[in-house]
């Protein structure tokens, strides 16, 4: 059995009893003549490219099949008001749960007060290649007229073995049902699960299907995880060939990556630079096994790129703790200590830090008593910036200071002001009455015992 390939259902067995288990294909370094392997690839998509891509939030869809409950639809529906004042448009919100039950109920609910309440979203569904899908999609369309569909099927050769299915079959279901569902006045996203485990042949032939279905954009999925950045930009560029060579380059392209590897950012980058459209996110990364691409990570790389070349944002970045903070209480998932806004992303407690920010600080100080408030407002940036690649109040957090045994007389004050006292206050004997405190400790200061030890007061018992 070739790479790429599978028997047809019935006869997968060999003379011997014994199974042909095929390849999967790897777009990370497998030879083929019809996708040149990449030697070269961009380091970032340049800013145009990022201004031109989309988010998709899979957060109340992918995100949800990682989580051990489901949310309510009155839960769903503020993540969804948030997701529209920070900027977002497309959300997939279901996939077909089968006949009826708890998710059928609630998914349909949600469509229905989407349509009243956050109407400027554009909602999308997953649905399989056969008629029951079909059936509960059209049902979901009644429900919201703007509704999307993503038609899809899997395509990998491990896929296909397991499944029984061959490439004449999985062609003729993408064809049969992206067409009916068009037909239906659903607009088609048109997809495949493990696409980055599928042969440069066997996608070929998917695109074709896929196009002459009627699909407005296919979505390439690395369903496991498995591909990296020079395997995305590879099969990104050569769906893109083929499209034009289809003459259909209006057709869109999404990207569905999750982290397995820890690739997904990596791969939305080099997916963006290489031709998608959109990119499918959910905050926090929550989902299946290890997650999906991070909607965290990803808008604060593009709308960077942007801002570095002048353009204007499109996101409104400072609401963005407050959404990913919102599903995170939605979905029972706790913030992480560290990682990109995770709950230390803005923490320092040690001393050569602080002493760098305190003194931006006093500049800025400098800068306001002399009537210069452009210089001040400069200078308050750079002191959250110079040990920090994103400033809290972009984001829509707070600087956070503590005192431990890494700290020094900076740190002392620097925390003291951040709880709103003026470090300018602080006598010399409270400063190392605290340092000493969190020395005989051996641990971060509570902010209790922070500000005890700042007034003067005993330490705290046990000390």
């Amino acid at each position: 059995m070739q790479k790429g390939t599978t028997s047809p259902e019935g006869s997968l067995a060999a003379k011997d009893g014994s199974i042909d288990v095929p390849m999967n294909f790897n777009w990370n370094n497998e030879e083929d003549p019809l996708a040149p392997l990449v030697t070269d690839i961009p380091g970032e998509p340049p800013a145009l490219r990022a201004a031109g891509t989309e988010i998709v939030s899979e957060c109340l869809r992918d995100g949800l099949q990682g989580i051990s409950g489901y949310p309510s639809v009155d839960e769903m529906i503020q993540y969804l008001s948030l997701l529209v004042a920070f900027g977002g448009k497309y959300a997939c919100v279901g996939i077909y749960p089968g006949k009826g039950g708890l998710l059928d109920t609630r998914m349909k609910e949600l469509l229905a007060r989407m349509r009243e309440e956050v109407p400027s979203v554009v909602p999308s569904v997953l649905s399989m290649c056969s008629e029951e899908s079909l059936k509960w999609t059209l049902e979901c369309k009644e429900i919201h007229p703007d509704l999307e569909a993503v038609v899809f099927m899997g395509s990998a050769p491990s896929r296909r073995l397991a499944q029984g299915w061959d490439m004449g079959f999985i062609l003729n279901r993408l064809d049969t049902f992206v067409r009916k569902t068009v037909d239906m006045g659903v607009p088609v996203i048109a997809g495949t699960e493990h696409t980055t485990q599928t042969s440069p042949e066997d996608v070929r032939a998917i695109v074709r299907a896929q196009v002459e279905g009627g699909a407005y954009c296919i979505a390439l999925a690395d369903t496991v995880g498995t591909i990296r950045p020079l395997g995305t930009y590879r099969l990104v560029r050569f769906v893109r060939e083929e499209l034009r060579a289809l003459g259909a380059s209006d057709v869109k392209l999404d990207w569905h990556g999750h982290r397995d590897t820890g690739n997904a950012l990596g791969n939305a980058m080099m997916a963006t630079a290489a031709g998608i459209d959109r990119v499918h996110v959910v905050s926090r990364g929550v989902g299946e096994r290890s997650g999906n691409a991070s909607l965290e990570e990803v808008v604060l790389n593009l709308s960077a790129i942007e801002a570095e070349a002048g353009l204007s944002p499109r996101w409104e970045m400072s609401r963005l703790i407050e959404l990913i903070s919102f599903y995170e209480d939605m979905v029972g998932v706790a913030a992480p200590e560290h990682g990109v806004l995770g709950k230390r992303y803005s923490h320092t407690s040690s001393g050569i830090h602080t002493d760098a920010i305190l003194k931006a600080h006093g500049m800025a100080d400098r800068a306001r008593d002399e009537g210069n408030p452009v210089l001040e407002g400069k200078l308050r940036e750079m002191a959250c910036t110079v040990y920090s690649a994103v400033n809290p109040a972009s984001v829509g957090g707070t600087p956070s200071v503590s005192v431990s045994p890494w700290s020094g007389q900076s740190t002392v004050r620097l925390a003291h002001m951040n709880h709103g006292g003026d470090p300018r206050q602080l006598t010399p004997e409270a400063v190392e009455r605290t340092l000493a405190l969190a020395n005989r400790l051996g641990r971060e200061l509570t902010r209790e015992e922070l500000e005890e030890s700042c007034a003067g007061a005993a330490a705290p018992h046990g000390a």
